[in-house]
């Protein structure tokens, strides 16, 4: 019944609002430990993992509940279609399309700083193994006395060091613009969307104004028919 899907849409809705806050939570974590020691990063991550796949769920239930209200209101048996139950089928629409886009845009963001973790990990796991190696050729050439190649090493060394604070740089520019990128491309969106329910309810304006404009005209011509005749029985009298 409808008030059954109903109650089913604001239970899944809650449920959703709940974990999304949690998710968001977990988002933030594995952007603060971004570049970091990798300890409790497992923990993280399976509990990202597991909160996706019951956001996922909801999600589907929560669709599943929504098409139902809507073959409900679309079907032929039911008695005249009730404005408030078209209205309440749009915003338990709308608010399943903010909860789906925020889930995909937390999703994308945990996904983000995962690589861009990865990322800075192999970088600094390449830094440490070229140290390591200019320090071995270092104390090898000290004990053989060949100082030049010490210092083309240590030359080496700084080059490298430079190389990849350079790429660290550039690799923070990057994800930024990226974000930069995604936060206008919502922008757009939501204008688009806004756009479309406007366009999509100024038909149903201007039939209501012309109904009301119909029932005026009708309304005189009766009243100028009274009129009229009342004016004939006087002269008749």
């Amino acid at each position: 019944s409808w008030e059954y899907l109903r109650k089913q849409a604001r239970q899944f809705e809650n449920e959703l609002e709940q974990k999304l806050t949690s998710y968001s939570k977990i988002a933030a974590q594995v952007g603060r430990s971004v570049g970091y020691s990798k300890e409790g990063e497992g923990t993280t991550g399976n509990s990202s993992e597991a909160m996706e796949l019951e956001l996922e769920e909801l999600i589907k239930k929560l669709t599943s509940v929504v098409n139902s209200m809507a073959e409900v209101v679309d079907r032929p048996s039911t008695t005249p279609t009730n404005p408030s139950m078209m209205h309440m089928l749009q915003r338990h629409r709308d608010i399943l399309y903010d909860y789906s886009k925020e889930f995909k845009k937390t999703k994308a963001n945990i996904q983000a700083a995962k690589n861009h973790s990865d990322l800075l990990n192999s970088v600094r796991e390449d830094i440490r193994r070229y140290s390591l190696l200019i320090k071995v050729a270092f104390y090898s050439s000290f004990k053989s006395g060949i100082s030049s190649e010490t210092d083309y090493f240590l030359g080496e060394r700084g080059r490298i060091e430079s190389s990849h604070r350079m790429t660290d740089m550039i690799i923070e520019q990057a994800y930024e613009t990226r974000e930069e990128i995604g936060r206008q491309r919502n922008i757009l969106l939501n204008m688009n969307n806004r756009m479309n329910r406007l366009t999509n309810m100024f038909p149903g304006i201007n039939s209501l104004i012309g109904r009301i404009n119909l029932r005026k005209k009708r309304d005189t011509i009766i009243l100028a028919f009274i009129i009229s005749f009342c004016i004939i029985l006087i002269f008749l009298y």
